[in-house]
């Protein structure tokens, strides 16, 4: 099923260089407030005869010679990777509606260099010259190989460098289906060494089943409507119901809608946040909503945003910033290409999904015995955390500590004041860890993001996740 795909070797992707492209280099980003004391650079990659993909590569500013190449891609599908760059991650943060840049001093480029890739074309800068946007979840694990091939061929200094792959949400099924293609390709990915899924869509019709309880033990479902669900549809057991295949029976339905649409004035990225958000809009925390739900043939949620319930500020700041002509100039992109956005409806209609669960996948990786990294914000209802820990478990592998309130005190944060519990753990056979970040919604490194750095730097360097940071 998975080969080593095709390798691209058409005109603009041939070197003889033996560093990072000049042509690529960002030398002047507008609105920045602070120097970077580290190299970013911003182009294309070919991912197909017909398809480009946007990179921003931000370079380590500790050791940028020797420390890991690490992968990072958003999920959706449909959205864009430079939003885990300027709202999580990357070094480079925006506020004042898109005219200042101010440092991230929880950026990951810290002790990595950090690759954002905008995927599949269509998304973000990326773009198909034939404007086939029609893609799978198969086609874009083959592309994103593609253009990783084709970034190696810009940078060859990273040919032998650790190799990481890590993302969120529909990246779920994006990082194993590209694991996969890397595992079978030694030549370029010699030091291939694991992946990072943060909120992942692993097994997606589960998150139906596991998030009707989620929301009833979070106090948000009646017990009326929980009752009528689990004598009329589940046996009494809602624990063990199906209760995605009750979409499709008609006597459920209804019910099973119901309950979900019980918490629409509430954010599902985050059950405790204090701002909602636009459902007509692109942003990615509207989009990813609506994607869902689709694959249900559920309607969209309608938000009751005339009571004056607070939207979040500034939601714009990326889009305005990315859209300046000059931001757009300094990164080296076109200006027949089309004003970026969060997410792409188009795409998102567009995608066909054909990895309802990555299982298999999984048990390649594990196989190979690299690395893996499962962490989930608790109080995200998008991707929840009860799902993934449901996937791993059909996984049947060893565990081999638990950490919890009664043993030991979970993974803890060093901050300001003191440690403090940050989350919690699972370590099974096969180089599995799951972690639980308390607390945090989907967004994990924008919602926690002094825990994320520290988990996903001890993760890298294969230190207790507890360990305290000292960068």
């Amino acid at each position: 099923m998975y080969g080593l795909g095709r390798v691209f070797l058409f005109g603009f992707s041939i070197s003889l260089c033996l560093a990072a492209p000049s042509s690529d280099k960002v030398t002047d980003l507008p609105g920045l407030t602070f120097t970077p004391d580290f190299n970013h650079y911003s182009g294309f990659l070919q991912a197909a005869t017909d398809k480009f993909f946007h990179y921003w590569l931000t370079e380590s500013s500790r050791d940028p010679s020797n420390d890991p190449l690490v992968l990072w891609l958003n999920g959706g599908p449909g959205c864009s990777s430079l939003d885990g760059l300027i709202e999580e991650l990357g070094p480079f943060h925006v506020k004042d509606n898109g005219f200042s840049v101010y440092y991230n001093q929880y950026a990951w480029n810290k002790f990595a260099n950090v690759l954002f890739l905008e995927s599949p074309a269509g998304v973000g800068f990326s773009y198909s010259t034939s404007f086939n946007l029609t893609v799978s979840d198969d086609e874009v694990s083959l592309q994103n190989y593609n253009a990783l091939v084709d970034f190696l061929s810009k940078f060859p200094e990273y040919k032998n460098r650790e190799f990481w792959i890590t993302g969120e949400s529909y990246a779920g099924v994006y990082i194993p289906t590209l694991a996969v293609r890397i595992l079978n390709d030694k030549l370029n990915f010699p030091k291939f060494k694991g992946v990072a899924i943060g909120n992942g869509a692993l097994n997606f019709p589960n998150n139906y089943n596991t998030v009707v309880p989620f929301y009833y033990y979070h106090a948000l479902v009646r017990d009326d409507l929980y009752n009528d669900v689990a004598k009329n549809c589940c046996d009494n057991n809602i624990g063990t119901c199906d209760i995605y295949s009750k979409f499709f029976d008609p006597n459920c339905r209804d019910k099973v809608i119901n309950i979900l649409d019980g918490t629409n004035e509430l954010n599902m990225y985050n059950l405790y946040d204090a701002c909602y958000y636009d459902p007509s809009s692109n942003l990615k925390k509207a989009f990813i909503e609506r994607q869902m739900r689709r694959t249900v043939g559920l309607p969209e949620r309608k938000h009751n945003l005339a009571t004056n319930l607070p939207l979040c500020a500034q939601t714009n700041n990326t889009y305005n910033y990315l859209n300046r002509a000059a931001v757009r100039e300094s990164l080296h992109i076109p200006s027949s290409l089309p004003a970026w956005e969060e997410c792409s409806d188009e795409v998102g209609k567009k995608y066909v999904v054909t990895h309802f669960n990555v299982i298999a996948e999984f048990q390649t990786m594990i196989a190979a015995g690299i690395k893996i990294l499962v962490y989930n914000g608790d109080v995200d209802t998008a991707c929840n955390s009860i799902m993934n820990q449901q996937f791993l478990t059909s996984l049947n592998l060893t565990v081999l500590v638990r950490r919890t309130r009664d043993s030991e005190q979970g993974m803890a944060f060093s901050g300001q004041t003191g440690a403090a519990v940050a989350g919690f753990q699972t370590k099974f056979a096969g180089n599995l860890d799951f972690l639980t970040v308390r607390g945090s919604g989907h967004f994990v490194p924008e919602d926690k993001p002094r825990e994320s750095q520290q988990m996903i730097y001890n993760f890298l360097h294969n230190l207790d996740y507890s360990t305290p940071l000292n960068l």
